[in-house]
């Protein structure tokens, strides 16, 4: 067998001839195989094809039934129409790039439809456990409060949305076999190749690709749909049936890890595939939503959830589209740039070795410190990539522990709301947000720092769910649940996660010139030190009072009211850290100073939505004490990471 290596230019070697276990003689080693690659991504088209074709014909084949034999509901025409179309276009388009010998193209168009769909499968279970509240409008319309049961279409659908699953999977071996090929992630300019995609293409096509995910994120939980219909009750995401809660979730997870991996892929054609497989995906979902609302007539409008995952999803094809277009401009211009500032070199050689160089001490010296830059940018780049890792998964622990029922009570005893899952729901989402950009090291170092304030609204946010666990596991019977298990857990990787940050902060500080001593801005110290003083003055005080169950007057816990509980506790660690911030901010570099700051402020800002957010606690809530400190705290830290723009000696 022969195993094979490349030089350090990046072309491959002569492979090396390794004597078989047999001792018939040498072999050679067996090489990456497109063909095979190949033959893998047509059998992935085909399973996706099939699965698209299961799902686009759910509607035809009836996905529910009604149980007391009355007239079956039908779905809405063009909607179905819509999800149709959007059921095949990602696996149509991988088709295509099949036939164009675009092998890596194809498996990433997969591989995007195909973890979106993971999603769709847990959506398509609601038509098992709760139908008539599903809003399937494509699939069917619920003219009546009868029981509804699953159909010949909901398994049609279900099976449809796992083949496509399956077909990404198949998608990712592709790309991964593609990968091993000479030529993957090639560039005209030798500064480009195997650079990640959003360095290649720039700031604000990656900005752009990130805010167009986010959007369509924070859409899947807002209201699909707006209805003065009886029959057709649209709750919010985190009240309504497991399946539906999960599967926005997993959607939403699937949104943000392709885009993050896209970003950070070396191939700009494999990152536009997986962006455009993954938003044509994401558009049978949240555009079949908006075209149902459109066509269902005056009882029913399309809510904000599906009006802006439709943005949200289009911009993401939009971008992924656009990204080979922008990389060749950005490559031919960085080109033009080299040839017209490189002078000819001329080289010196001994006689009869023309072309040979003769390296100086100079030059051996340079291509050291080259050699010692680039071993520090990957350390620091572990660093983050760690960091990155473990946010997600704490994130991704939260949402879980949030989902899942946080108390374990007896049968038979209804299960009470714990309101302070939806804020753990929003802290997560902005944790992830921020995590995703630590695996990008083009951008890695900028967020780091508000990424190591940010992983304290995990343990804020639990610590005032944890409260409530104590509070009702005092009676008999009731125990903490899974939920509260798993969010402990995230907790416990929240820190782990600071820890991180802190570590990949002190290896960018070793990479910097401390020789001259920082100087402290007055301005932003006093302008954001304010801002921490009300933001802990707002922590400080209730956001809202009412009447609770009982008729007794109810608030949050202030923190002059000793001793503090589990959610004061959880306040007081995230003013400490904004106060913190503010003070580490008003010396550092500015670019470090205005993330730490935007960092503390939306960490603020979650605190603010627990208003809006659990105060259904009560009836008739009322306005708190602690509203208009907490906000006047976020506009002046805000303006101190304005005031950082400003030239200023560090």
């Amino acid at each position: 067998m022969a195993s094979s290596t490349r030089s350090p230019d990046g072309r491959r070697a002569e492979p090396e001839r390794i004597p078989s276990s047999g001792g018939t003689g040498p072999t050679v080693r067996d090489e990456p195989d497109p063909a095979r690659a190949r033959r893998g991504c047509v059998v992935a088209v085909v399973l996706g094809l099939v699965g698209g074709l299961g799902v686009a014909s759910a509607p035809v084949l009836q996905a529910v039934r009604s149980v007391d034999g009355t007239a079956t509901p039908a779905g809405i025409g063009s909607s179905a129409l819509w999800a149709a179309v959007f059921a095949v276009a990602a696996p149509l388009v991988a088709l295509l790039a099949v036939l164009a010998r675009r092998t890596a193209v194809a498996g990433a168009l997969l591989a995007g439809a195909g973890a979106v769909s993971v999603g769709a499968v847990v959506l398509d279970t609601q038509l098992w456990t709760d139908a008539i509240d599903a809003n399937r409008l494509e699939l069917f319309r619920p003219t009546t409060a009868a029981e509804l049961a699953a159909g010949s279409g909901a398994y049609a659908a279900l099976a449809g949305h796992v083949l496509i699953a399956f077909a990404g999977l198949l998608g990712m071996v592709a790309v991964h076999r593609m990968s091993l090929m000479d030529g993957y992630g090639d560039a005209r300019s030798s500064e480009q190749v195997g650079r990640a995609t959003g360095a290649r293409v720039g700031f604000l096509p990656s900005a752009v690709a990130v805010i167009a995910a986010v959007v369509l994120v924070g859409a899947l939980f807002a209201p699909a749909f707006v209805s003065e219909d009886p029959v057709i009750l649209v709750q919010t995401v985190v009240e309504s049936d497991l399946a539906a809660s999960a599967g926005a979730g997993l959607i939403a997870a699937a949104v943000l890890i392709v885009v993050a991996s896209a970003l950070a892929s070396i191939s700009p054609p494999v990152a536009s595939g997986a962006l455009v497989g993954a938003g044509l995906s994401a558009l049978g979902v949240v555009g079949t939503r908006l075209v149902a609302g459109l066509a269902a007539g005056e009882r029913i409008q399309p809510g904000p959830g599906a009006v802006w995952g439709t943005v949200g999803a289009g911009v993401l094809v939009l971008v992924g589209a656009c990204i080979p277009m922008i990389d060749r401009t950005r490559d031919g211009r960085i080109l033009k740039t080299l040839a017209a500032a490189s002078p000819s070199v001329p080289t010196q050689g001994a006689p009869g070795k023309a072309g040979v160089v003769t390296l100086s001490a100079k030059g051996v010296a340079k291509a050291a410190l080259r050699a010692e830059a680039a071993a520090a940018r990957a350390r620091i780049a572990r660093w983050h990539v760690a960091a990155g890792i473990a946010g997600i998964v704490t994130a991704a622990l939260a949402v879980a522990g949030a989902l899942l029922p946080v108390l374990d009570t007896p049968a038979g005893i209804t299960r009470p709301d714990v309101y302070a899952t939806r804020v753990v729901l929003v802290a997560a989402l902005v944790l992830v947000v921020g995590c995703v950009w630590l695996l990008l090291s083009e951008f890695a170092s900028a967020v780091r720092p508000a990424v190591g304030v940010l992983w304290v609204t995990i343990p804020f946010s639990v610590a005032s769910v944890s409260q409530s666990v104590v509070l009702a596991t005092d009676v008999p019977g009731i125990g903490a649940g899974a939920g509260a298990a798993l969010l402990w857990c995230a907790a416990v990787t929240a820190g782990i996660t600071g820890v991180l940050t802190w570590f990949a902060g002190s290896a960018e500080r070793e990479e910097i010139d401390t020789s001259e001593e920082p100087s402290t801005s007055i301005a932003v110290l006093a302008v954001g030190g304010l801002g921490a003083v009300a933001a802990v003055v707002g922590l400080g005080l209730p956001l809202f009072h009412g009447t609770d169950a009982r008729g007794d007057d109810y608030a949050p816990a202030s923190f002059a009211e000793f001793p503090w509980n589990l959610d004061v506790w959880g306040r007081v660690l995230l003013g400490v850290a904004v106060v913190l911030a503010v003070i580490v901010a008003s010396r550092a570099r500015p670019a470090r100073a205005v993330a730490l700051l935007l960092g503390s402020a939306v960490a603020v800002g979650v605190y603010l939505l627990s208003w809006p957010l659990t105060d259904a606690r009560v009836t008739d809530p009322e306005t708190g004490a602690g509203v208009v400190p907490a906000t006047v705290g976020i506009v002046l830290i805000a303006a101190a990471a304005a005031l950082t723009t400003r030239s200023r000696k560090r």
